[in-house]
């Protein structure tokens, strides 16, 4: 019995990694603090009566919907990239090394079609059917991005960009019904666009960091990532770019929240974002190698983590104080 019952312990734990649990519930984790820590809190603070339109059960529907079109998009990304993979990262190759490629396409297919039907319910539920054209559309990017999208320039990072702006986007468009009937929330809107601008930002500078980092295995199996078609130097001028941007929309944010009187909004936001930004730029240029490249992908992670537990402090200033949105 034992020595049947340690490979399978292996292989659920390749499988774990094979999902990236970790990516997975940083998905989650914004989901919900976009919902309560934004959406909630705001309408809160506007209308102290009202009612989100999902229900707390929905909505952890709309979670698990996004999480397991998430899964899927991973599982089938390394399904295509192991001739990649065994060059850039050869220790983190799951397919077939724990997990068989049949049993990764039968996962990848359930968790699309659970993921799916989740999503269309609970578009169902928010009185939009048309809102599950959103988990469709994330499917068939997510596919593409694997089979096509990610060997070619710049349409594979924008592809995972704009998916990573849409999760907290969609939430936000699942309480739109509910919003449009309670009047004016411009500030609502514009908090959420801001959010899903500095996933897009970070997004796209983390994803052209990941192709330096896997520089060597791309231009090997003929991929036309950004290092490989302009230079290592090239990619690092772009991936700036968008970090600064994301600096300088913090700095647009920082002039209204200081009008609105969020002094401890700005701090944290100055100190937990900003700085990380502008650290980042700075270890950027004076990153060379793969394992440099590689901590500075954790790193903008971790600034979009930061990003995220923002939300914390708008729920404090909406619950906790008496403040005019």
């Amino acid at each position: 019995m034992k020595r049947h019952g340690v490979p399978f312990q292996m292989n659920v734990k390749t499988f774990i990694k094979l999902i990236r649990s970790d990516n997975l519930l940083v998905i989650a984790l914004t989901m919900f603090a976009v919902r309560y820590g934004m959406v909630e809190s705001i309408l809160f603070a506007h209308t102290p009566s009202v009612q989100l339109q999902l229900s707390s059960i929905d909505f952890c529907l709309l979670v698990i919907s996004t999480v397991l079109i998430g899964a899927a998009g991973y599982i089938i990304n390394d399904y295509f990239d192991v001739k990649t993979d065994k060059i850039n990262k050869p220790e983190k190759l799951y397919i077939d090394h724990g997990v068989k490629r049949r049993v990764a396409m039968l996962a990848h297919m359930q968790f699309n079609l659970i993921g799916f039907m989740l999503g269309a319910y609970v578009s169902y539920r928010a009185g939009n059917i048309f809102l599950s054209f959103i988990p469709f559309a994330s499917i068939t990017l997510l596919w593409f991005y694997s089979t096509h999208f990610k060997r070619q320039l710049l349409i594979g990072n924008l592809v995972v960009s704009v998916l990573s702006a849409m999760i907290p986007l969609q939430v936000l468009l699942f309480e739109k019904p509910l919003i449009e009937n309670i009047g004016n929330l411009t500030f609502l809107y514009a908090t959420i666009i801001c959010f899903a601008s500095f996933g897009f930002l970070l997004s796209m500078a983390r994803e052209i960091i990941k192709d330096m980092e896997d520089f060597k295995g791309d231009f090997e199996t003929g991929c036309k990532t950004m290092p490989v078609v302009w230079g290592i130097k090239a990619a690092k001028a772009v991936a700036t770019i968008f970090i600064s941007n994301t600096m300088l929309l913090l700095l647009f944010i920082f002039y209204k929240l200081y009008q609105k009187d969020f002094l401890l909004l700005i701090i944290y936001l100055f100190l937990s974002v900003f700085v990380p930004c502008a650290f980042l730029v700075w270890r950027l240029y004076r990153s060379h190698s793969k394992t440099e490249y590689n901590t500075l992908s954790k790193w903008v992670k971790f600034i979009m983590v930061t990003g995220v537990l923002s939300t914390v402090v708008i729920y404090l200033y909406c619950h906790g104080y008496n403040v005019s949105i």
